[in-house]
Parts: C-alpha cells; sequence; structure tokens
C-alpha cells in the first residue's frame, strides 16, 4: 500500500497527538490521587498547626510596630532649590553630549548642543565645528556623568563639577577611565544655558 506524504504526515502526527493525549490523562489522574492524599494528611495535621500557630502568635507579641508621626510634611522645592537642580541637571546632559564623539561623524555632538549654549559658547563650538576634518582613523568616545555637585551659585550663575565615565575607542583599542569637568551656567529667564566647559 503506497500512501502519499500527506497521509505520511497525517499518521505521524495523529500518533504524537494521541500520545500526549495519554500522558496528560496520566499525569490528571495521578495528580488527583496525590490530592486526595494530602488532603486526609491535612485533616490530621491541623490540630499541629493550630497548635503551632498559636505558639507563633504568642512569639510575635514583643514586636510592635513603628508609628509615623501624621504631623510629617513634606515641604515643597523653593524656587532656589528648583534652580539649583536644573543647573545640575543641564551640566550633566551637557557633558555627556559634549564628551561623545565619533571621527565618523565630526562635530555633530557639538551641533546638537546648540539649544543648550550661551551666544558666546555657541560662537566658540562653531569655529571648532568649521575647523574640523574627518579622520582616517576611527576614534569614538563616549561620556555618561554619574556624579555632580554645586561648586558656587548665584541667582544668575552656577558652577558645576561634574564626575564623568569615559569609554575610548580608537582603532579597535578599548579604553576606560574617568574624567572631571568644571560646567560654568548662567541664567536665561527659568532655564540655563552653558557658558564654559573645562576638562580637569
Amino acid at each position: 500500500m503506497n500512501l502519499t506524504l500527506r497521509a505520511r504526515i497525517f499518521i505521524v502526527i495523529s500518533i504524537v497527538v494521541l500520545i500526549i493525549l495519554a500522558i496528560s490523562i496520566t499525569l490528571v489522574v495521578v495528580f488527583k490521587q496525590n490530592n486526595t492524599t494530602e488532603e486526609g494528611a491535612l485533616g490530621e495535621n491541623q490540630n499541629v498547626d493550630q497548635q503551632t500557630q498559636n505558639n507563633n502568635q504568642n512569639f510575635n507579641t514583643s514586636i510592635q510596630p513603628t508609628v509615623v508621626s501624621q504631623d510629617l510634611v513634606l515641604k515643597p522645592q523653593t524656587t532656589e532649590e528648583k534652580m539649583r537642580l536644573a543647573s545640575e541637571n543641564i551640566a550633566k546632559i551637557f557633558i555627556e553630549r559634549y564628551g561623545s564623539y565619533s571621527t565618523d561623524n565630526p562635530g555633530q555632538n557639538l551641533k546638537d548642543l546648540q539649544v543648550l549654549c550661551s551666544v558666546d559658547l555657541w560662537n566658540v563650538l562653531k569655529k571648532k565645528i568649521d575647523s574640523m576634518v574627518a579622520s582616517k582613523e576611527f576614534t569614538g568616545v563616549t561620556t555618561r556623568a554619574f556624579s555632580s555637585s554645586i561648586v558656587s551659585y548665584e541667582n544668575d550663575k552656577s558652577i558645576v563639577n561634574i564626575i564623568s565615565i569615559r569609554q575610548e575607542n580608537k582603532e579597535n583599542v578599548l579604553r576606560e577611565y574617568n574624567q572631571e569637568a568644571e560646567v560654568t551656567l548662567v541664567r536665561n529667564g527659568n532655564s540655563w544655558l552653558v557658558d564654559d566647559i573645562k576638562w580637569k
């Protein structure tokens, strides 16, 4: 008897399905028998569990929950606190973009910073961008700011110290190092613009 390929596949699949079904039924029956046995044992052990629970309740009576005072008031941030925090955040964002670059796309990291720069700093960066040329040797640097602190703060000026992790790939030679930077920001209404950057 010659069976077509389709018929053979159908027979094999049917046999596999029947085997899986038989195994499933066997597991269900065994599981039900185990549950029945456990319920019988549970009835016998219920008294022991009740006694253990009573002992635990007696043991835990010495622990008292911590009471939180209802007089606790969370004070909203003052305008100065918000502005200080904003200056730190802008400085971190600026450093990460400023310090991350690739020779495949020279100056792109600086172009992306125009909205965060004061007019004076943008003029300096623009000259730097115009003088850049593509390099034959690949160099890529990624910078992540992980710590910031305000060095000095005035109403219209903030100086923030940033510590960053820098990862450099130069012709497939990898190097990782920490580097500090000092970022000077000037106030622009309710936001900050970076006016100067110095790597240390």
